[in-house]
């Protein structure tokens, strides 16, 4: 049983670096979806943790999905995600646009695995390429957007496909958050507007 639970066991710390500099463009996350918080003046987008399985690391402040004995809340307990299942976890962590008085932003979330979807129960999320609607597990998509305008924010849920994945195997993903100020996003992402 621990074999087949531990498929994720070494890595699910499923992370996503985001990092700003003091010239903003855009939040860029790398790394097995670790998630920088930053307190430069600069960012654009804060991101917070919902689920007892997500958490902010306090040794270096990233924000982390975690399904190891490692994680915090459960300390000793679990050890990944099955094999040939699919998981949906709604509302891990919130994107918000609390930071700017006046600045509507355009945040995009990508993943460079498809076994890694985002998705929002609330609605407003959209799928990058086919422009519909990320509500749900069954519409989640790698690549997604939505507009935040100053104060609100956005409960992004995960959807984790372990199907054709053996007991030991681990995910490597590269996870990306990118916040533009409404008018400076690419071109891909003007449906939005």
């Amino acid at each position: 049983m621990k074999k087949s639970l531990g498929i994720l066991g070494i890595l699910v710390a499923i992370c996503l670096a985001v990092g700003v500099g003091a010239t903003f463009n855009d939040y860029n996350a790398s790394r097995s979806i670790h998630w920088n918080i930053t307190t430069d003046d600069a960012e654009l987008i804060n991101l917070k943790p919902i689920q007892p399985y997500a958490y902010i690391d306090t040794n270096n402040g990233e924000l982390v999905l975690d399904f190891s004995p490692h994680n915090p809340n459960y300390p000793g307990y679990g050890n990944g995600i099955s094999p040939a299942s699919e998981y949906n976890f709604n509302e891990v962590f919130e994107v918000s646009n609390d930071l700017w008085e006046n600045t509507t932003i355009v945040v995009r979330i990508t993943s460079n695995l498809s076994s890694i979807e985002f998705y929002c129960p609330q609605g407003g999320v959209y799928s990058v390429q086919s422009q519909t609607l990320a509500t749900s597990s069954d519409t989640a998509r790698k690549d997604v957007c939505f507009v935040l305008h100053p104060g609100q924010s956005k409960k992004i849920g995960v959807d984790l496909s372990a199907d054709g994945d053996s007991p030991g195997d681990v995910w490597n993903a590269r996870m990306t958050v990118k916040a533009y100020r409404l008018g400076t996003e690419p071109a891909e992402l003007q449906f939005l507007e």
